[in-house]
């Protein structure tokens, strides 16, 4: 384990912290630290010059006027003050002997010259007493297994997903979003204006690290573009990447945001075809990609075939199969055969896709059929299934993928995480529903057995084929 990983994975697992920017009005600090305290973080402590009265405390954690009053090791620092405190809480925490500091304050880099220098000056310090600096500008980290926490009410249940994102707000509303799928954590990093630790070292320490299965990350730019396509060479695990700045005017958001360059883009598109990058493009894509890479079964054809029971969406996800390289695959006669055993005549279809009808809302046994006939065909290596809605029905997959194993994704066409209950009493006849607060752990389930859920074709297509791309690339 090199130093770099050493020093993170110590940060990840500190035992004690310090706050500054926690007040008795309230504000960022205090929102911050109630995250910790949702996470039950051991050693908590708040450090305020303007409170020296004696055991005071703020949402029960005790405060101090300064680290030396502690009394005790402090591993990590949180500083979300005003930027012109950050140099003295800065040479204070380096004198203490803090192994690092996540810097939440904003108003340097991102503003120009003089906070490029401001940074500078912080980096230097740091150095000075071999303390680890990130931001500023950031959240910071979450990491539900050791208790860090960048915000209230986010999951302490661990997960296979490590995170890595130069936004603060993306991180936060990924966790968030992520929660109604089901997804969770092993670790989630900002790092904002990176003037020490950067997306580099947090992607090799999450290429090593055993917790984390699937690596996401938003990044708008990058310092060092050949030690990025040496770890992206290396690293075996999927790796998702939202990168932003695309365009001339996403180019010049991310330099006000963060002061990142975000380069060429047609040059990032060859890197992350080269070495088999999943690029997405909005958050929607994000987190359909991630649940694909959940638990991804292995396929070494591309051949997809597809049920419906709308017509519509059948012709449109052959279109999307074909557009994301993929074939529709040809059902050997004896599949052809039990299906007209159980589809009706008319309208539907027994080519692939496969068009159940409107037949198969009120016959659950036609839909189980079909799945059944379909997945087990040989001439089949992957499937896409049109839903209009998620229904109980998902518990056939459940169990024809502990026969089949082969990478399936859904679609739902309505809201996956929309209860019918909010339909009238007339609607939900039609629909056996799942009530919405069911949805996050019964897609978790779903991911775990290689099933993703997306909400429409071109994804769920794009997911199927990524995954035949991980296990037939060069690069892996």
């Amino acid at each position: 384990m090199n130093d770099i990983i050493s020093e993170i994975e110590d940060i990840f697992h500190s035992q004690s912290l310090a706050i500054y920017g926690v007040s008795r009005k309230g504000g960022l600090g205090n929102i911050l630290l109630q995250g910790f305290i949702d996470q039950e973080f051991p050693n908590l402590f708040i450090i305020n010059p303007r409170i020296t009265e004696p055991d005071m405390e703020i949402l029960g954690v005790p405060v101090f006027p300064d680290l030396y009053s502690v009394g005790k090791p402090i591993d990590l620092a949180i500083c979300s003050t005003h930027p012109k405190y950050v140099k003295d809480i800065i040479i204070e925490c380096g004198k203490y002997g803090v192994k690092a500091v996540v810097i939440f304050s904003a108003g340097f880099g991102e503003k120009g010259e003089q906070g490029k220098k401001a940074e500078q000056e912080l980096l230097e310090i740091a150095q000075k007493y071999n303390m680890r600096l990130v931001g500023p500008n950031c959240m910071g980290f979450y990491c539900p297994e050791t208790g860090l926490s960048f915000f209230p009410a986010l999951p302490t249940e661990s997960g296979s997903l490590g995170f890595i994102s130069q936004s603060g707000s993306i991180a936060n509303i990924l966790a968030f979003s992520s929660m109604l799928k089901g997804i969770r954590f092993s670790k989630s990093i900002s790092y904002g204006n990176a003037v020490d630790l950067g997306f580099n070292d947090f992607l090799e320490y999450l290429g090593e690290d055993p917790k984390t299965n699937i690596i996401a990350c938003y990044m708008e730019g990058i310092d060092d573009g050949r030690r990025f396509i040496k770890l992206v060479k290396n690293i075996k695990k999927p790796i998702i990447i939202w990168k932003a700045g695309a365009t001339g005017a996403g180019s010049k958001a991310a330099h006000s945001h963060t002061g990142s360059l975000s380069g060429n883009d047609k040059l990032w598109n060859n890197i992350f075809e080269q070495y088999g990058v999943n690029r997405v493009y909005n958050l929607e894509e994000m987190v359909s990609m991630i649940q694909a890479f959940i638990n991804p079964m292995p396929v070494d054809g591309r051949r997809v075939a597809i049920i419906s029971g709308p017509g519509g969406p059948a012709v449109s996800s052959a279109d999307a199969v074909e557009m994301n390289n993929l074939k529709l695959a040809d059902l050997t006669d004896e599949s052809k055969s039990k299906l007209r055993e159980y589809i009706p005549e008319f309208g539907s279809s027994m080519s692939n896709p496969i068009d159940l009808s409107l037949q198969a809302t009120f016959d659950p046994i036609l839909e189980k059929n079909a799945y059944e006939i379909v997945g087990n065909d040989p001439n089949v290596d992957m499937m896409l299934i049109w839903l209009t809605m998620l229904t109980p029905r998902y518990k056939d997959l459940l169990k024809l993928q502990d026969e089949i194993s082969k990478p399936i994704s859904i679609v739902s066409g309505i809201d996956v995480n929309v209860s019918a209950d909010s339909f009238s009493k007339k609607v939900k006849r039609s629909f056996i529903h799942i009530r919405a607060k069911k949805v996050p752990d019964i897609i978790k389930n779903l991911n775990q057995k290689g099933i993703s859920i997306h909400p429409n074709e071109h994804l769920a297509a794009k997911a199927l084929y990524n995954i035949y791309r991980f296990y037939n690339s060069n690069s892996n």
